[in-house]
């Protein structure tokens, strides 16, 4: 459970870099602001599934650049509970996007929501460089020198 523990602060600690050096541009180039929307509601998403609670429209992909700061702290808070509270081994069974059933077990889905925000933080990063923003420096090895 620490490794998964671990895993998760360090997608916090990422995204929170990220998020914090786009507040600082104005404004925020649209194809960034989607990327780093779907990087959130993604993980929304998983929690979701995980829960077993009913999935959001996709409209409800645009996060507001105000509220991602919030949303990324409550993200995480909501994932270390599930991790604390439901047994990483546990197969959780949940539907995709096009209704699809299928089965993983909790830490499989947690690993693919720390990878898919890796994704999309890269992508995050070459469009940040076409617009002429130094992004910030969010491999995991700089997340272990900053702890």
């Amino acid at each position: 459970m620490e490794k998964v523990l671990k895993l998760l602060e360090y997608n916090f600690w990422a995204n929170d870099l990220f998020i914090l050096r786009l507040k600082e541009q104005k404004p925020i180039a649209t194809p960034i602001r989607e990327q780093m929307s779907h990087l959130l509601s993604a993980h929304r998403t998983w929690l979701d599934r995980i829960a077993g609670n009913k999935q959001r429209p996709p409209s409800s992909d645009q996060v507001e650049p105000a509220l991602w700061e919030e949303m990324n702290i409550e993200l995480y808070n909501e994932t270390t509970d599930v991790v604390k509270t439901i047994p990483l081994h546990q197969t959780i069974r949940y539907k995709n996007s096009s209704g699809r059933l299928f089965e993983q077990e909790l830490h499989d889905l947690l690993h693919h929501l720390v990878n898919h925000s890796t994704h999309h933080r890269a992508q995050i990063a070459l469009l940040m460089r076409q617009h002429r923003v130094l992004p910030p420096k969010s491999d995991y090895i700089y997340y272990l020198r900053s702890i």
